[in-house]
């Protein structure tokens, strides 16, 4: 039996001679020879055999297909011609890209993800598995969960001109976008976005020499108020109520009744107290008041 199904294996496989010789061996290698010297072998395991049958087509394949176990009866292998559908490492020729019928693809074709690798290790995968998470895809986590996951830096490089991060507007109003890129550097910058979210509308972003970012007000290095004065004195102290920096500059005038001029000048501002010094060209009376502005570098 072992024999037949080898010389008809051998004809369906090879185009060669019928002028052959087949010849059994006690080793479970039945070797095939033609007017050439050279054998071809067919020979089955050493040790563990199963005893099975191979049924081959009914018919002549086409050019390039295989031969595939169509389906499996007992101890029986029914054997088809089937295309070749792999893809080659040097690259295919694909006729229609896609999934539906005809077309190709690389991918599954059963609710499992698709897991690409290298040096053994997991690096990209595409969701299949059926659920909210369908379809996303995970760079560095085999649990993305957006459309695009990475974890990781993302670098976007460029060929001379900056590259951009882009954001398109909703599709009912338009094709434009907002984007950011960077400028020339001499350095590299990171910039570290807030812990919250801003506690009024109108605030701006700010930043530190580190890059550590934080909303404030727009006027937050500008600061005013009104100081009540001792009656009858001509130097004023005034108590700034936020940190006073170096370099800082101070505004104040005097807020009297009508028909007296005050005059007034300032003559110190205290970086380290806090403090602007004023002095009034009068003693101020009770109902005098002294309006101040200082305005951080």
């Amino acid at each position: 039996m072992w024999y037949r199904l080898s010389v008809f294996i051998a004809l369906a496989m090879m185009s060669v001679p019928f002028a052959m010789l087949g010849q059994s061996q006690t080793t479970g290698t039945l070797n095939l020879r033609n007017a050439q010297p050279a054998t071809v072998s067919l020979s089955i395991p050493t040790a563990s055999v199963t005893g099975y049958s191979i049924l081959l087509p009914a018919t002549v394949g086409q050019a390039g297909q295989m031969l595939s176990i169509g389906s499996i009866s007992g101890s029986t292998a029914s054997l088809q011609w089937s295309d070749a559908a792999f893809w080659d490492l040097d690259g295919n020729a694909v006729v229609a890209g896609g999934t539906g019928v005809g077309q190709q693809y690389l991918g599954s074709a059963n609710a499992q993800d698709l897991v690409l690798g290298s040096n053994g290790s997991e690096r990209v995968r595409v969701v299949g598995v059926t659920g909210p998470s369908e379809g996303f895809v995970g760079i560095g986590t085999a649990n993305p969960a957006a459309t695009l996951d990475v974890r990781g830096n993302i670098l976007l490089s460029n060929g001379g001109v900056p590259s951009e991060v882009r954001f398109r507007e909703p599709s009912a109003d338009g094709t434009n976008y907002s984007a950011f890129k960077a400028g020339t550097q001499a350095a590299d910058v990171t910039y570290t976005l807030p812990t919250e979210a801003p506690t009024a509308n109108g605030m701006v972003l700010t930043a530190t020499t580190g890059g550590a970012m934080s909303w404030t007000s727009p006027l937050e290095r500008i600061q005013s108020g009104t100081y009540t004065p001792a009656p009858a004195a001509y130097q004023h102290v005034i108590p700034i109520p936020f940190d006073v920096l170096t370099g800082a500059q101070a505004l104040a005038t005097v807020m009297n009744a009508p028909g007296t001029t005050i005059g007034l000048s300032i003559t110190n501002i205290d970086d380290v107290a806090n403090t602007v010094t004023v002095e009034t060209s009068v003693q101020v009376s009770a109902g005098d008041r002294i309006i101040w502005m200082v305005i951080n570098p």
